[in-house]
């Protein structure tokens, strides 16, 4: 069986969306096994223990104000839940906590491949292509960055695209407000450099984020600050353009019926683009799988984390990274 451990105590909804997503996840997967992090009474009002469910008693910290090297040695949830696959326990954590605090842990007790300098943020993204999607990093691990982190997440990015996008030679493209070489911060414009003259990456150069979702590029790389701005973004707008949609579809009458009759159609491009359908954002660069959900993640999102979580427990995603900066040391 592959075990998931499950913080369920950080969700701005409540408890009741990841008891649901265990449940019906489990009813179509029966070689998975889950480890429920959180308060015991409280879980227990909605699920018993069984052959496929562990509770894991553990306390629930709000004061905001407590480091993360204090926690570190605590029953915190977040904290249990990663230590459960640090003492290989557990496959993979999830949990759609805080996520500077869960950066910080999983840092502290998974650690960083050797070699790598600074995890990030990746989440995978649909694209205007039917059954396209691609992944971009950072989106907000690392307000700060720096050519050789653009470089080393290039490469952790091509591993990535190849096992969960089945693509043998993944386009890789740096973001930037051109394609001239010569623009952008001075980080973006030596690791261009560099990345012209990396071996086993396909690297198409600058990219500019109007053609992301046109899906030119597989992997898409970013500062943490710049690659936030954009992950929010593309929420926003797309949340924005089906109200703008839906109040000019009431309108008019001709609208109306043109709507009811296109509603699959309509349905169907929300399913594409919802990002609940992707679930959560990958921790890369650590020496165990985490997974970050989003802090307000419902039933249907951590459904879409759990098939993520499959993905990655059935490649062997980890070990070829390691492989890349071994070789490198």
């Amino acid at each position: 069986m592959k075990k998931i451990a499950f913080d369920v105590m950080g969700n701005d909804n409540g408890i009741v969306p990841c008891i649901n997503a265990v449940l019906n996840f489990l009813k179509i997967n029966n070689d998975y096994f889950f480890y429920l992090v959180g308060k015991k009474q409280k879980i227990l009002k909605y699920i018993k223990e069984n052959k496929f469910i562990k509770i894991i008693d553990a306390k629930e910290i709000k004061d905001k104000n407590i480091s993360p090297r204090t926690l570190k040695n605590s029953n915190f949830s977040m904290t249990m839940a990663i230590k459960l696959v640090k003492e290989k326990k557990a496959d993979i954590v999830i949990s759609s906590g805080d996520s500077g605090l869960y950066l910080s842990l999983t840092t502290l007790i998974l650690n960083r491949i050797n070699g790598v300098k600074r995890s990030a943020f990746m989440p995978i993204f649909p694209t205007i292509q039917k059954n396209k999607k691609f992944i971009m990093m950072d989106v907000g691990a690392n307000i700060l960055t720096t050519k050789e982190m653009i470089v080393q997440w290039a490469k952790i990015g091509n591993i990535f695209s190849k096992k969960f996008l089945n693509i043998l030679n993944p386009k890789i493209g740096v973001l930037n407000i051109g394609i001239e070489d010569k623009k952008g911060h001075e980080f973006q414009i030596e690791a261009n450099k560099i990345l012209k003259k990396t071996k086993n990456i396909n690297y198409v150069g600058f990219i500019e984020p109007r053609e992301l979702l046109d899906g030119i590029v597989d992997v898409s790389i970013v500062d943490g600050y710049g690659g936030n701005l954009i992950l929010k973004t593309m929420e926003g707008t797309m949340t924005s353009i089906f109200k703008i949609l839906k109040n000019e579809l009431k309108s008019k009458l001709i609208y109306k019926i043109g709507a009811f009759l296109s509603k699959g159609a309509y349905k169907n491009i929300k399913d594409i683009i919802s990002y609940k359908n992707v679930g959560a954002a990958w921790i890369i660069g650590l020496n165990q799988l985490a997974l970050k959900a989003h802090g307000s993640s419902d039933e249907e999102s951590f459904i879409g984390a759990f098939n993520q979580a499959k993905i990655a427990l059935n490649s062997s995603v980890i070990k070829d990274i390691k492989k890349v900066f071994q070789n490198e040391n």
